[in-house]
């Protein structure tokens, strides 16, 4: 209920900001300029030149992204992303307009430094949105969980298939003698019946030369029988 009150409260003031900026660009130009100036003289040179160059368009640009996400996060919608994206916002417009240690002006001085203060406090209300998880667990917190819950699921895994290794390694052991004497007999026989055709592949080689001879030789002898003949 509280973060339903707080969101809307603290996203108004960034998209009454934002509109004011959208509708009044001319009177945000000179700071938003300032802040372009200042950011280029604390980068190198080859990062510097990236920066824009017109500061209105910028103006416009920063305007439009406060109202979408403020807009966003009053209405609970990617709170922490919106949050993040003011907070980045809100740091080079704190800069820009509440520089109070620019002005020797006491009057000027306080009143930048009131509104350097409030825009200060209101940028640790966005961090801490950022940071809110809306009561569930953060994502270090569930990251450590969930290596804790694997770790102890693979021990329990671990523990269960020793466990069964232990309690059927026998009856594997058993089986796979069997298994291998029942190859060794197979093999056995296999060569037995292999030795067996080719015996009688000889044998039956042995014969037919034998009845080659055989033939020949009686056709001689009918042949020489012929011969004697009155």
């Amino acid at each position: 209920m509280i973060r339903k009150l707080a969101r809307p409260a603290l996203a108004s003031v960034y998209v009454a900001d934002g509109v004011d900026t959208l509708l009044n660009t001319a009177d945000h130009v000179d700071a938003t300029e300032s802040v372009l100036n200042r950011t280029r003289s604390v980068l190198p040179r080859k990062y510097a030149r990236q920066i824009p160059q017109d500061p209105e368009l910028v103006a416009r640009t920063a305007g439009g992204l406060k109202v979408g996400a403020g807009s966003l996060l009053a209405l609970g919608k990617l709170p922490r992303l919106s949050a993040t994206t003011l907070a980045l916002l809100a740091v080079p417009t704190i800069v820009g307009r509440h520089a109070f240690w620019e002005t020797q002006e006491p009057e000027e001085k306080s009143t930048r430094r009131n509104g350097f203060l409030t825009d200060v406090a209101l940028l640790g209300g966005l961090a801490i949105t950022s940071l809110d998880n809306g009561g569930k667990p953060g994502l270090s917190y569930r990251a450590s969980e969930a290596v804790k819950s694997a770790t102890t699921s693979a021990n329990e895994n671990g523990s269960a298939i020793k466990e069964y290794v232990e309690e059927n390694k026998d009856d594997w052991l058993a089986a796979a003698r069997d298994n291998a004497e029942a190859a060794k007999k197979k093999v056995v026989k296999a060569a037995a019946k292999a030795q067996d055709k080719a015996e009688a592949a000889a044998n039956s080689k042995k014969a037919n030369k034998l009845q080659k001879r055989a033939t020949k030789a009686l056709k001689k002898a009918q042949k020489k029988l012929k011969n004697f003949e009155f």
